[in-house]
């Protein structure tokens, strides 16, 4: 079946590197798995076969009846037309994996980042670009919102690149594996004033922390978590920005 641009697809077709997804996924007959965007089941199949549960998040209609029947026999696969953005986990903790297409790739981590209870650790093969971004420590320029976010609550963890000729189509850019391990113990930090307060401090990643948060946050309460209101947010390490969100939230009160 041809390839739809609207829906981002790009079908994995090289064995040797869906072999090595499935052993960075490593599944087992106890786990719970969800699978984002199974395709043609490349990867399904694998994992199919591992005698997990294993139930299949798929969007285009025109891949339910092919999957359907492909998984027919398989008593230990559900398959649910859905689009993943509105993917709500109930009864966790899952591991979620997938090759999500790179347009629904950020505000996809997010919601799953608002559900890390129910999720025992993510694998998925995004743009390499969006990986680097979400693995780069403070002080790298891709150091930004989604690294503060998604390392918050994830360990995360890169792995192997993946060229354009493993798929078809050949997108146009390169592709990686990341493995999202969630924390048992995080800094306990509601998300959405999290979310805002980050949001806000890279709004101009050329500004001052002080300017950014200027009308928020005070430089007395910058200060306090051992920031100097003159850095840059990317500057600023994951635990700083979680001292500065209760910061926040205490100067709501």
């Amino acid at each position: 079946m041809k390839a739809k641009k609207s829906l981002g697809q790009n079908f994995l077709q090289d064995e040797g590197v869906i072999h090595n997804i499935v052993k960075i996924i490593n599944p087992q007959a106890d786990d719970r798995l969800i699978e984002i965007g199974p395709g043609h089941g490349a990867i399904t199949e694998h994992l199919q076969a591992s005698g997990a549960e294993l139930q299949l998040i798929e969007l285009d209609t025109d891949l339910i009846p092919i999957l359907s029947e492909r998984f027919a026999a398989s008593s230990n696969v559900t398959l649910h037309h859905l689009d993943a953005l509105k993917l709500q986990l109930k009864n966790g903790p899952y591991k979620v994996v997938g090759n999500l297409p790179y347009n629904i790739s950020s505000p996809l981590l997010i919601s799953m980042l608002y559900q890390a209870s129910q999720i025992e650790q993510m694998v998925f093969m995004l743009q390499k670009e969006v990986v680097q971004r979400i693995c780069a420590p403070p002080g790298e320029k891709l150091f930004g919102r989604l690294s503060v976010m998604l390392q918050h609550r994830f360990e995360c963890l890169g792995h192997l690149s993946i060229p354009p000729e493993a798929f078809n189509p050949q997108p146009k850019v390169d592709s990686q594996i990341i493995q999202l391990i969630t924390k048992q113990n995080p800094t306990q930090v509601p998300l959405p004033e999290l979310e805002a307060l980050v949001k806000q401090s890279f709004a101009m990643r050329r500004k001052t922390i002080r300017n950014n948060l200027k009308g928020m946050i005070s430089v007395e309460q910058i200060e306090q978590v051992g920031i100097d209101p003159s850095q840059r947010p990317e500057t600023i390490s994951v635990a700083q920005f979680e001292q500065l969100t209760l910061q926040y939230i205490e100067s709501k009160k």
